[in-house]
């Protein structure tokens, strides 16, 4: 008798348990809608963003890409304009990161009092992170802005850090080359064959070696073996 009092109890505490809830829900049904609501907003609110971004990137996309028309075209002044105003509306983006870089790049072009304005914005884009590519590029043309200014030790030193966060070999190598101009042309004449040994040895394969061995002769330096060749190595050959 005790055993069949006992046997249901679970089952009628679940039923009562879900009374218990339903009833919680009826009795806070506003606080409920609220909370789903809110929910439902971020949601919203969240691909809203999402969707707005991938729009925005695009649209910054096919501005940059008319920009490099109008520069292909040889039209300074309206590759300047379309670059201003891709870097104003889509601020932020790919893009845009690109179009501050290239617009500084027309303006070491355009040469004169543009050449102060293009290192003053290079300066203040290499102070924020942006991907090694454009870090790259903005170093490299900075030290051109300076080499311009006749800073050659500046420019050297700019070249130097273009080539430690450019992601290709060849620009590294280039970069290398450049900074042991500029430092040769500053009086450095120890820093300039440590660039263009360092563009023989780390890059021996490219063709900035050939003339890295040229500079480097006229230094009266001793070229180094390539990497992963040794200096008997380079005798024997």
């Amino acid at each position: 008798m005790t055993a069949s009092t006992g046997a249901p109890q679970p089952a009628a505490s679940s039923t009562g348990a879900g009374r218990d809830w339903g009833q919680w829900i009826k009795d806070h049904q506003r606080e409920v809608l609220l909370a789903i609501g809110a929910v439902a907003v971020v949601a919203a609110a969240a691909w809203m963003y999402v969707t707005s971004e991938g729009r925005k990137e695009a649209f910054a996309a096919q501005a940059l890409s008319k920009a490099r028309g109008d520069a292909q075209a040889g039209d300074i002044p309206l590759t300047a304009y379309d670059l201003t105003q891709l870097i104003d509306r889509y601020s932020g983006t790919k893009a845009a990161d690109e179009g501050i870089v290239m617009l500084a790049q027309v303006r070491l072009v355009q040469g004169g009092a543009q050449v102060d304005q293009a290192v003053r914005t290079l300066r203040t884009f290499l102070q924020s992170s942006h991907p090694d590519y454009a870090m790259g590029s903005a170093w490299a043309l900075l030290g051109s802005g300076l080499e311009q200014q006749h800073k050659y030790r500046d420019a050297a030193q700019a070249y130097l850090k273009a080539a430690e966060v450019s992601p290709y070999d060849f620009l590294k190598a280039q970069n290398l080359l450049d900074a042991g101009r500029t430092l040769s042309v500053a009086g450095d004449s120890a820093g300039a064959r440590k660039a263009y040994s360092d563009v023989i040895e780390r890059f021996g394969q490219l063709n900035q070696s050939a003339e890295a061995r040229v500079r480097l002769g006229e230094l009266g330096g001793t070229e180094p073996a390539p990497k992963g060749q040794t200096s008997s190595d380079q005798k024997a050959g």
